[in-house]
């Protein structure tokens, strides 16, 4: 019953168009994990939300995908024993008024109260055969969407060559962590492991970005 439940929870969240936080199978160190991804995430998108010159169409899409991870934060911050409604509240109250700054600055101390652990993960793992073994996972699961983004929608497939190299190692190891999982097209647990990240990673930092 337990089981079915977080399936439907899990549906329900990806059709509003959330972030979706798995219970059911996860360890409580992979939850908190996901926890601390998906708040690094959100921080990292209202910073690009403060910044000029984004088009209103992604600018749009960034604020409903962070209205997505607060309107599930609160269950999974309940999962993992924490307790910041305080600054979630704030954090809705700033997004829903516009203020991008203020939404950055609240979300940067929910990133301080739940750090984000990139053991595993970086340094990235550059050797030959990994990045080899990288390149073949980028062209088999994500080349398809990211290699040439679509930007006449909200959420572009950004290229990942290109986001490595754009954004704090952190922050780029998060969102690989967070994968397609709570997209509205992808309702899934991402199926990499922290090594084929990690190997992912060093890929994406070696690679053209145009790759």
């Amino acid at each position: 019953m337990r089981r079915r439940f977080n399936v439907i929870l899990a549906a329900l969240l990806v059709f509003a168009g959330g972030a979706v936080v798995s219970f059911g199978s996860a360890t409580a160190a992979d939850g908190a994990r996901r926890l601390a991804a998906d708040i690094l995430v959100a921080a990292g998108d209202a910073g690009r939300l403060a910044r000029p010159g984004i088009q209103d169409l992604h600018r749009r899409g960034l604020r409903e995908r962070i209205a997505g991870t607060l309107a599930v934060l609160p269950l999974s911050l309940k999962q993992a024993g924490g307790r910041s409604q305080g600054r979630i509240e704030d954090a809705r109250a700033a997004l829903a008024a516009g203020d991008a700054v203020r939404l950055s600055g609240v979300l940067a101390g929910l990133t301080a109260a739940y750090p984000f652990s990139v053991r595993g993960l970086l340094p990235a793992d550059g050797r030959p055969a990994a990045v080899a073994g990288a390149k073949a996972l980028h062209e088999r699961l994500c080349a398809g969407c990211h290699d040439a983004p679509d930007l006449e929608v909200d959420r572009p497939a950004w290229n990942l060559s290109a986001l490595a190299r754009s954004m704090p190692p952190g922050e780029f190891a998060a969102r690989m962590v967070v994968g397609v999982k709570g997209e509205r097209l992808m309702a899934m647990d991402n199926p990499l492991t922290d090594a084929e990240i990690s190997a992912l990673i060093g890929y994406y930092l070696a690679a053209p970005p145009s790759q």
